[in-house]
């Protein structure tokens, strides 16, 4: 292709929209300026024009990795225009984001099918610039899969230092190659890398070095010791001290802070320092690294590990999504079942196996509101101190959660998890639990004494109010709570989906309604 566009342009300008870095001509031209810059120049227009040919369609590629082989698809070549490593490797780094089907294809060999190719760049009119530097949009770029939002890091008692800060600062866990691929693809649109990074490494060197996350390395003295001669070796958590600089190259650790490589253009870097000596091929333990930065759908997660039946000094205890179900529907759990059909359509089910359906209008369907409820209520008393929550680390003995710690937490969505407030928190990663006995004494209280644990009903809202009949459903629900017939009416008005209820509208249906068989009813 390059023999061919240098033929068609012997004269004119290959690229009049490249400029050439001058880092590039002090480096690499070799006193001869004008014969570097023309073969840049020629070399980027080479590649703009296989490269149109490849997102259209006419010219088609596949990876192959010697025992089976895969067509690139047309999507595949967007940005590839910013990797020179494509054009003169023959390798075409993919997405990182993609899903794990399409990842063990990155950096693959690509082969072109020789004949195919020779006839479409016999029908290319080279000479023609045809709008170049701009390029079509992929010819099945409808076909392109979704991205993944979240890559946990490896199934592995250790995991890289690469994965372990890349699950810090972007939640997505890279290894090292694929980090190195994310950074010179630009991957990381809206993110600094190289600040998000140093944040990471700070933020798990403070953890670190207090002995809350293990790691193990191997320790060299100079760049030119023989790392596959050394053996791997756990790091003394005051190491992290001084040795708290990320390495990309060697997933290592270096004496300072930061990232020793910086990002210029689309490479990487080395930040030169006098000290020597590093730690290479670092791994830290998974187990801590998630304890203390948890998924931040960490709700999920706690459903699964196993709580303690009782606390010292505490008694029996029971775990947040017992104590939301009590209270939004007075028994211990009301498990709401997800299922999805041949269309893609979500469908929901109570526990009775019925179908939960959508609202016309929207809005979030009445078990979502119901348990917003619970949780506003809940958070209400967990950040007043009326009730304590407490967490039970395995190395210690069970710990009270920070009352202002639910200060900084969303009412309608509580923290199943303990995050933590201060690096030294030893019981961040915990699930949060709450007495049983302390909690029934709260809630009989609160069913008592209804008006000291609520706020003042809102006004009556626009829109469409609910039929009768759900208002009386809702009825006999607060009723099988313990609450009178007065406490109904007034209180209607606080449960989702019943703000636009007016409580004369509840007092003239509910009248009479529980009244002993037989007892008459009373005109109105």
């Amino acid at each position: 292709m390059h023999q061919r566009v240098k033929a068609a342009v012997p004269d004119a300008d290959p690229a009049p929209w490249l400029d050439v870095s001058p880092v590039l001509i002090e480096m690499f031209s070799e006193d001869d300026e004008v014969a570097f810059v023309r073969r840049k120049k020629m070399e980027d227009r080479s590649m703009l024009v296989l490269q149109r040919g490849l997102l259209a369609g006419a010219v088609r590629a596949h990876f192959s990795d010697g025992l089976e082989s895969r067509d690139v698809p047309g999507w595949a070549w967007v940005g590839a225009e910013r990797n020179e490593h494509v054009w003169f490797e023959g390798r075409l780094p993919l997405d990182v984001f993609l899903p794990d089907e399409w990842q063990r294809w990155s950096c693959h060999s690509v082969y072109l099918d020789r004949d195919a190719f020779t006839k479409w760049m016999d029908s290319q009119p080279l000479h023609d610039p045809a709008d170049l530097p701009a390029l079509p949009l992929p010819y099945d770029a409808q076909s392109k899969p979704e991205p993944v939002k979240k890559r946990l890091p490896s199934d592995a008692p250790f995991v890289t230092l690469s994965e372990a800060l890349t699950w810090i600062a972007f939640g997505f866990a890279l290894d090292r190659d694929s980090l190195d691929r994310a950074i010179s693809g630009n991957a990381f649109d809206a993110t600094d890398p190289q600040a998000a990074l140093s944040d990471a490494i700070a933020r798990l060197a403070i953890r670190a070095s207090g002995g809350q996350i293990a790691a193990r390395g191997k320790y060299v003295e100079s760049n030119s010791t023989d790392e596959s001669k050394v053996l791997t070796a756990p790091i003394d958590p005051v190491r992290f001290e001084d040795f708290a600089q990320f390495d990309i190259l060697y997933d290592g650790l270096r004496y300072g802070t930061g990232v020793t490589w910086n990002k210029e253009g689309s490479a990487l870097e080395r930040v030169l320092q006098d000290r020597r000596d590093a730690f290479r091929s670092v791994k830290v333990s998974r187990a801590d690294l998630l304890k203390l930065f948890p998924d931040q759908d960490d709700t999920a997660r706690a459903f699964f590990v196993p709580l303690p039946a009782a606390l010292p000094e505490i008694g029996t205890v029971m775990p947040l999504d017992e104590a939301l179900s009590w209270l939004a529907h007075g028994k211990p759990s009301h498990d709401i079942e997800i299922w999805q059909n041949a269309a893609g359509d979500l469908i929901f089910r109570d526990p009775s196996g019925a179908v939960i359906e959508p609202r016309v209008d929207g809005s979030p369907p009445p078990f979502m509101e119901t348990y917003r409820q619970a949780s506003r209520t809940l958070h209400g008393a967990l950040r007043e101190g009326s009730l304590p929550a407490y967490v039970a680390p395995t190395n210690g003995g069970p710990l009270l959660v920070p009352r202002f710690y639910w200060n900084g937490v969303n009412p309608e969505s509580l923290h199943h998890v303990y995050r933590g407030m201060a690096p030294a928190d030893h019981g961040a990663g915990c699930p949060i639990l709450l007495s049983r006995l302390a909690f029934g004494d709260w809630r009989a209280a609160m069913a008592a004494s209804p008006s000291a644990f609520v706020d003042r009903a809102p006004s009556v809202k626009a829109g469409r109010p609910p039929s009768d009949d759900e208002i009386l459903a809702k009825a006999d629900e607060m009723k099988a709570r313990g609450l009178d017939g007065r406490t109904i009416a007034k209180r209607m008005r606080l449960e989702p989906g019943f703000a636009n209820v007016a409580t004369t509208t509840v007092r003239y249906l509910i009248k009479g309604r529980w009244k002993p068989a037989g007892r008459p009813k009373k005109d109105a």
